[in-house]
């Protein structure tokens, strides 16, 4: 008669001999991790689930290249025991490698333990701490930011799933530039915070007033609406920021994609189109400069752009709000072509 097999690393499981001492004792893995000391590993003893009625596959349609697994929720719960107690991080915007990963998280997170972390594909990191007040710290200590990216961190869930898994929200420190200074309170900061999302806590700066350049709340976004891009204080606009969120589109305000990739009709309100377009609907220097790009605007001396000089010349006596050509105009020959030939101008 012949017994279950229990898989094991050190031969044969009926062979009783005495254990040597472990002179080098190997480095636990990420399981062992997960379980932690006070957890006994449990052993699962190799089985035929399909025989035993409790794993079953079924073809969708018919189809042999279509197969579905069902799992007895007994058993997918058993399973999922050493992994509850685990967190899920992901790097919005960038995808970085394990090594790197490990080694960025050490320096942001600065834990009194170890940590160990498995990659598990699509930017998505599963971390299992040594001490129970570092996985505390990492929930509630930040917003966390490597690279300049927003770091969303969540607990594991059954129902976790990376090639489909979604952030649909995340914890982002929230600026408001050239905010005036009398409301530099933090009641009302938090209250002003809860227009963009749900807010946790104010920036020490902020509440000791030390920075006046911008006013800086910890808020817990939606990333599955469009984000809030301004905000209204009595009387007076102003702009809000995010920080580490870098694919916010500039179309149609949502978290993910930028605005030259977007699907979504233009949905930026009438009283902002109307102040960024001219009477044709043709786009302005302003609306131009919110798009999907970095603009750098400089000043320069019309002698030191002569060819500007004349287009915004022509441009001034045009009939149109927008002109265009296929070839420089006459009046563009002469300046073209001593730019091209390096000529110094002086201003008189």
């Amino acid at each position: 008669m012949s017994s279950s097999f229990v898989f094991s690393a050190h031969g044969d499981p009926h062979q009783t001999a005495k254990k040597p001492p472990d002179l080098h004792q190997s480095k636990p893995s990420f399981r062992d991790k997960l379980l932690g000391p006070s957890q006994e590993i449990p052993l699962r003893y190799k089985e035929d689930m399909i025989e035993k009625k409790l794993v079953r596959i079924e073809l969708e349609n018919g189809n042999r290249l279509l197969p579905k697994i069902h799992l007895e929720p007994q058993v997918f719960q058993e399973l999922c025991t050493p992994w509850r107690d685990a967190l899920v991080v992901k790097l919005l915007g960038k995808n970085l490698g394990y090594n790197t990963m490990k080694d960025r998280l050490q320096k942001v997170w600065k834990l009194q333990g170890g940590f160990e972390i498995m990659d598990n594909d699509n930017g998505f990191y599963m971390v299992k701490f040594d001490h129970a007040a570092d996985k505390e710290k990492v929930i509630t200590g930040g917003p966390w930011l490597i690279y300049d990216h927003c770091l969303a961190v969540s607990h594991w869930s059954p129902d976790f799933a990376s090639p489909n898994a979604k952030v649909e929200h995340t914890v982002v420190w929230v600026r408001f530039p050239g905010l005036n200074m009398v409301y530099y309170d933090e009641s009302f900061l938090l209250a002003m915070a809860s227009a963009i999302g749900r807010p946790i806590k104010v920036d020490n700066n902020t509440l000791k007033v030390e920075r006046g350049r911008f006013a800086r709340v910890c808020v817990e976004v939606d990333l599955t609406v469009p984000v809030v891009g301004k905000i209204w204080v009595n009387g007076h606009w102003y702009k809000v920021q995010y920080e580490g969120l870098h694919l916010i589109c500039t179309n149609c305000g949502c978290y993910g994609h930028l605005g030259r990739n977007c699907s979504h009709p233009t949905s930026m309100p009438a009283v902002v189109q109307s102040q960024q377009q001219h009477s044709n609907g043709q786009p302005n220097n302003k609306q131009l400069i919110t798009r999907d790009w970095e603009v750098v605007l400089s000043h320069t001396l019309r002698e030191g752009n002569s060819c500007a000089d004349v287009l915004a010349k022509m441009g001034a006596v045009a009939n149109t709000p927008l002109v265009t050509t296929s070839t420089p105009p006459r009046t563009l020959a002469k300046p073209l072509f001593e730019d091209a030939n390096g000529v110094i101008f002086t201003r008189e």
